[in-house]
């Protein structure tokens, strides 16, 4: 069973992952070789989109119900999607394709996350 109580922490979470995934895809040209070179694992980039993905789905509908508004879910929706597509598409999309997918996808769920919260606010 969901509460209210749950559903920000989990905002604020997925604000901090979908973060860190568009830090981790623009620096990862930067951090690709040295003592920083595990940042830039393909494993990290799944394994982020995994967690993000749960966050979306514990997330979304719950929210949805709770304040009506289509655009929180549609935007999770949307980021999510980007995101597995850059992952699927590693091999073949090429890396400036894969980091923009990573990066909107990333950019969507933040702000889907942001307006989640602004809404749950103004419902009772």
């Amino acid at each position: 069973m969901t509460t209210g109580i749950t559903r920000p922490p989990l905002d604020a979470t997925g604000i901090t992952l979908s973060t860190l995934c568009f830090v981790h895809c623009l620096a990862v040209p930067f951090i690709a070789t040295g003592a920083l070179a595990w940042m830039a694992s393909e494993a990290i980039h799944i394994g982020l989109t995994i967690v993000l993905a749960g966050i979306v789905v514990l997330v979304a509908w719950p929210s949805y119900q709770r304040h009506r508004r289509v655009a929180v879910p549609a935007l999770l929706a949307s980021g999510l999607a980007l995101l597995i597509v850059a992952v699927l598409g590693e091999g073949t999309l090429g890396e400036s394709a894969e980091t923009s997918l990573t990066a909107l996808g990333s950019v969507v769920l933040v702000l889907g996350h942001i307006l989640n919260l602004r809404f749950r606010k103004t419902c009772v």
